[in-house]
């Protein structure tokens, strides 16, 4: 009885409090969600199922290079190195979907632009007296005859959203260029500069990349009125890959077809920021930053079928410095 009338006291107190009428699951929404440990059912996604995006890239200032050392003594190294620029314009698409745990995300971009602004270099160290001092140098000028780059993604739910917004992934990348020099000059050490009309060489390389890493975002208060750009959101990535790096250097102005190939194995560390000014639900903008290094090593080959030449040897050296900058225009669906 002493229980019966403890409950009954408790339930009369309770009857009397301001505010103490019934609450529905619908009058959640009409506080902070940080406030209840588990979230309503019926609240609505932030994140949109499906989402495209169009974008335009530049590339600043980059290269994609090569070296290769002589396999005879006095075995310098390098003997030779190419340097190829990459500062074209690019068009991509990208879709995404999101799951409730998971999503993929492909993107491709293709090089709209040919020519570029800078040159393509070409150095040698082929004396053999002193290895160490470069005999030959060139310049030309280089086009992008096709550059494409593909990437497909899968990032996992974030394991600890109530602490950071870090989300897991792992993915594929393709990278290919396709390079021809032309009208350009050499010079020697203690020789007269010549001039080298027309085209000289078609380079043509491709990379794989399989990476893994994660992505991160937060929201900024950057006291942007709300009216003009809302919103702004910053995303992060990091990742690395392991790579696999073929390369084909076709030299037209050398007799017969002589062709170098190098095949090699290493890695690439890839930074991403961008910074997104949400406009409305389903559409957004955002300003994207790139960084890739790539440092691969292996063999080389040689071949001409004129002089019947066909020879390799290890100690070939690929890199490539890949700085990008884009402009993203996102629908949401």
């Amino acid at each position: 009885m002493a229980l019966i009338r403890w409950v009954l006291l408790c339930v009369a107190i309770i009857s009397i409090c301001p505010g103490a009428e019934s609450v529905n699951a619908q009058d959640f929404t009409a506080y902070p969600l940080a406030t209840y440990p588990v979230i309503p059912a019926n609240l609505p996604q932030e994140a949109p199922l499906y989402s495209h995006e169009l974008g335009v890239k530049k590339f600043i200032n980059s290269f994609t290079s090569y070296q290769f050392p002589n396999p005879f003594p006095p075995q310098q190294d390098p003997l030779s190195r190419l340097e190829f620029p990459i500062d074209q314009w690019f068009v991509g698409l990208k879709s995404q979907y999101r799951g409730s745990w998971w999503s993929v995300i492909g993107q491709g971009w293709i090089n709209i632009s040919r020519d570029s602004a800078l040159k393509m270099q070409d150095s040698d160290w082929d004396d053999e007296t002193n290895p160490s001092q470069k005999t030959i140098f060139s310049e030309s000028q280089c086009r992008l005859n096709r550059g494409i780059i593909l990437d497909v993604a899968t990032a996992l739910g974030n394991p600890v959203p109530r602490f950071l917004n870090l989300r897991p992934l792992v993915g594929l990348r393709y990278q290919y260029f396709f390079f021809t020099t032309h009208d350009g000059y050499q010079a020697s050490l203690g020789g007269f500069p010549a001039d080298l009309p027309g085209d000289g060489i078609e380079f043509k390389q491709y990379y794989y990349h399989i990476y893994f890493g994660g992505s991160f975002h937060t929201f900024l208060n950057l006291g942007i009125p709300r009216g003009l750009l809302s919103r702004p959101r910053l995303d992060l990535q990091f990742d690395y890959a392991l790579v696999r790096g073929i390369n084909e250097d076709l030299h037209l102005l050398r007799e017969g077809r002589r062709v170098t190939e190098q095949i090699t194995n290493g890695h690439c560390w890839h930074l991403f920021a961008g910074l997104s000014f949400v406009s409305s639900n389903r559409f957004n903008t955002r300003i994207e930053v790139d960084l890739k290094r790539v440092l691969t090593h292996g063999g080389h080959l040689l071949t001409n079928s004129l002089f019947d030449i066909n020879f390799s040897f290890d100690g070939s050296r690929v890199w490539s410095d890949q700085l990008s900058v884009s402009a993203v225009f996102e629908i949401a669906l």
